[in-house]
């Protein structure tokens, strides 16, 4: 079955099926541009952001003596260099010891 539209009908629409394909370019242009943006602005940091802090972690466990399997700078038992041995000189580094009570 034909339908015969009148003339006004294509006066008025037909202008409007020629914008269409503009319109369908126009938005795949604005995908794509937010496309890049979030790519530029959000994935690119956030791998270069990660691919520093593994970096980081590689070089402290390096730093470390090979992931904590070396020897222990000070081991256990004995004080490290710059802390006294004795209680009395320990206190007179550190200050005063002032006992408080808390007030409710």
């Amino acid at each position: 079955m034909v339908f015969k539209l009148p003339d006004v009908f294509n006066s008025v629409f037909g202008a409007a099926v020629l914008i269409l394909p503009f319109m369908n370019v126009f938005f795949e242009l604005l995908l794509a541009y937010l496309l890049y943006r979030f790519i530029v602005g959000f994935l690119v940091p956030l791998l270069q952001t990660t691919r520093q802090m593994r970096q980081q972690f590689q070089d402290m466990n390096n730093r470390s003596g090979a992931g904590g399997t070396g020897p222990h700078p000070n081991p256990p038992g004995k004080p490290s260099p710059g802390r006294p041995d004795d209680p009395k000189n320990r206190a007179d580094s550190m200050g005063e010891y002032i006992d408080f009570e808390e007030v409710k």
